[in-house]
């Protein structure tokens, strides 16, 4: 057997600003991967219920637009997504107020949407309340976030801040079977 000695380049790697950020990088994502295997995701504490009622609209999506006072760079669209099988899945935020532009950006998101975890939830309506929760992103496992809002009409949502979402008729929507890999 033949064994290389490769003690000779660590000095010259070391000096190297480069190879040290690279070092770092490695050492960094290696124990965040490891790290994120430690800690176990947070579980729904809903159970996934087909919708069947007509309170609110699924052939769509809901956002909510903020319009900076400041500066357009600061327009955002948050967006959402209500399946009548009881899944919820949060579209992302987008950097413009233009639901065109807002709706080619969600297409071109798609894939990412269907193969992650992060932003799938489930949604209950009991009376006029819109009760959903979902996995959002942090360091570890994944937390759940919960909300409730109250159903203004069968296309329009108020959060409790005062946000006021509006529905938007959109085809196609994300495969919402992808998220039945987390949700049963």
């Amino acid at each position: 057997m033949i064994l290389y000695n490769f003690s000779y380049l660590c000095p010259k790697i070391l000096k190297d600003n480069n190879m040290r950020t690279i070092g770092f990088i490695l050492c960094f994502s290696f124990l965040f991967s490891c790290c994120n295997k430690l800690f176990k995701d947070e579980e729904l504490s809903q159970q996934r219920v087909p919708y069947t009622g007509n309170e609110i609209r699924t052939d769509g999506y809901y956002y909510y637009y903020w319009a900076s006072q400041d500066s357009p760079v600061d327009d955002y669209t948050a967006v959402f997504f209500l399946y009548r099988n009881g899944v919820f899945l949060v579209g992302q935020s987008y950097k413009s107020i233009n639901l065109d532009t807002v709706e080619k950006k969600m297409l071109d998101r798609y894939e990412l949407l269907v193969q992650k975890k992060v932003g799938w939830g489930v949604f209950i309506i009991t009376n006029d309340k819109l009760d959903f929760e979902h996995w959002y992103s942090a360091a570890g496992g994944l937390p759940v976030a919960k909300s409730l809002y109250y159903i203004e009409n069968d296309t329009t949502l108020r959060s409790p801040y005062e946000q006021i979402y509006h529905f938007k008729q959109f085809s196609p929507k994300p495969d919402s079977s992808a998220a039945y890999k987390w949700i049963k």
